[in-house]
């Protein structure tokens, strides 16, 4: 199911996850708005791949959620407010 939003400008957000073990950041992984909702009400963003998503607040602050079972759902150290241009010739879902 692909319910990312291909506005012009879509807003996203840049999540920084620590290396396990480490605390150091290393894994940042780019979420677009979906057109859903998560359980605080807030929009959910998600990966291209539909893997990672969260549920972030206007306050940029971040709610895990799975997509799948048997995920190990690893909280970001940084979330980073980005603007996203969508491809040439996307359509508005």
């Amino acid at each position: 199911m692909n319910d990312l939003r291909h506005d012009t400008d879509t807003d996203g957000y840049e999540l920084v996850f620590a290396a396990p073990g480490t605390g150091a950041p290393r894994d940042v992984v780019l979420v677009l708005r979906s057109s859903r909702t998560g359980p605080g009400g807030h929009p959910v963003y998600r990966d291209r791949t539909g893997i990672v998503c969260a549920e972030i607040s206007d306050r940029g602050e971040a709610r895990m959620l799975a997509s799948g079972g048997h995920q190990r759902l690893r909280h970001p150290v940084k979330v980073r407010r980005t603007a996203h241009r969508a491809p040439a010739g996307a359509t508005s879902a």
